[in-house]
C-alpha cells in the first residue's frame, strides 16, 4: 500500500488520497477508458499482421463479447497463436500450462483479479482463445511492481525490462501527454507529486506486455494477439512503441481499438495515428468513477 504525504502537502484529504491510491489499478487505464475516441474505420478484413493488439474499455461487455467473435474469425485460420492478457500476471506461464485448458482454470491460474476485472465480464476472450487453441500468457507486472514504481521511481524498474526501456524514444512530449491521460483517467484528483511515477508505472505495463508479445513470437508463435485496454495499444505512447523498439516493423503491428459512442466535437475528432482500426459500440451502463474521489474529497 502507498502511504500518503502528510495532509498538509497533500491537495487530498488523507481518504480521499487512500481512495485513489486504491482505485489505481482500475482508474489508472480508465485513462484505458477515457481516452479521447478516434474516427471509424470501415470494415476490413482480418488482420494478417504477427502482431495483433485488440483494445477495450475494460468494463463495456459489448466489447468483450466482440473481440471474441474476432478471436474466433482469426484462430479459425489454424497459425499457432498465443493470447497475451493484461489482466493475468507475466510470472504465471508454469502455472497456466499446468491448469486444465478451461476459462475458468486458467484465469485463477493466472492470478487475473476476478474483483478488480469484474469476472466473468472477460470469460468469452478465454473460451475464444481456446477453442482456437491458443496459448495463454499474462502480460502484466504485478499490483506490487506498479506500487513501487509509484513510490519509488526509476530505481524499481524492472532490471529484465531496461534493455527494452533504454532502447525505446521518450520525449517529453510523450511525457506530458501520458501524465495528462491518467491525471484526467483520476478525475483530476490525484496529487501532482504522483503522477511522475504513475507514468512510469503505465510505462512499465506497457514494456512488459510488449515483452511477453516477443517471447511468444521467439518461442514459436505465428501470431500473438494483445487483449488490453484502449491505453495499452495506442501508437504513439504504448505497446507498439515498444515492439517498434525491439526492432518490430510498423507494418507487422495492427492496432485495433474498441470505443463507446459519442457525441459532438470529440466524436469528430480523427486520431487514425493511435490506431488503425476503430469498432465502435453503445456506451456501457455505469456509475460515476470519479463520485467516490469527490465524495472523500469533501471529507
Amino acid at each position: 500500500m502507498i502511504k500518503s504525504a502528510p495532509s498538509h502537502r497533500a491537495r487530498l484529504s488523507r481518504p480521499a488520497l487512500r481512495a485513489a491510491l486504491l482505485l489505481a489499478p482500475a482508474l489508472l487505464l480508465s485513462a484505458c477508458a477515457a481516452l479521447r475516441p478516434a474516427a471509424t474505420a470501415p470494415a476490413a478484413p482480418l488482420p494478417t499482421a504477427p502482431f495483433v493488439l485488440l483494445g477495450e474499455v475494460h468494463d463495456n461487455p459489448a466489447h468483450h463479447l466482440e473481440r471474441a467473435a474476432q478471436l474466433r474469425r482469426l484462430l479459425a485460420d489454424g497459425r499457432r497463436s498465443t493470447v497475451v492478457f493484461e489482466q493475468m500476471g507475466r510470472d504465471q506461464d508454469a502455472a497456466l500450462a499446468a491448469a486444465p485448458r478451461e476459462a475458468e482454470a486458467q484465469s485463477q491460474a493466472g492470478g487475473l483479479d476476478r474483483q478488480g476485472w469484474r469476472w466473468p465480464l472477460h470469460k468469452p476472450l478465454f473460451e475464444a482463445a481456446l477453442a482456437g487453441q491458443a496459448q495463454l500468457r499474462g502480460g502484466n507486472i504485478s499490483r506490487e511492481q506498479a506500487r513501487a514504481l509509484v513510490r519509488q521511481g526509476e530505481a524499481a524498474w524492472p532490471e529484465d525490462l531496461l534493455p527494452l526501456k533504454l532502447a525505446t524514444p521518450w520525449a517529453p512530449a510523450q511525457q506530458q501527454a501520458l501524465q495528462a491521460e491518467i491525471e484526467q483517467g483520476h478525475c483530476g484528483a490525484m496529487p501532482a507529486r504522483l503522477l511522475p511515477g504513475m507514468v512510469l508505472a503505465q510505462r512499465g505495463r506497457d514494456a512488459a506486455m510488449a515483452q511477453a508479445m516477443l517471447q511468444a513470437r521467439a518461442a514459436g508463435a505465428e501470431r500473438v494477439i494483445l487483449i488490453a485496454g484502449n491505453g495499452h495499444v495506442r501508437r504513439d505512447l504504448a505497446v507498439p512503441l515498444y515492439l517498434q523498439a525491439a526492432g518490430v516493423p510498423a507494418e507487422q503491428i495492427h492496432v485495433q481499438a474498441y470505443l463507446e459512442q459519442a457525441s459532438g466535437p470529440a466524436a469528430a475528432e480523427p486520431q487514425t495515428a493511435l490506431y488503425d482500426r476503430v469498432v465502435r459500440t453503445a456506451k456501457a451502463q455505469r456509475e460515476d468513477p470519479c463520485a467516490a474521489l469527490r465524495q472523500t474529497g469533501k471529507s
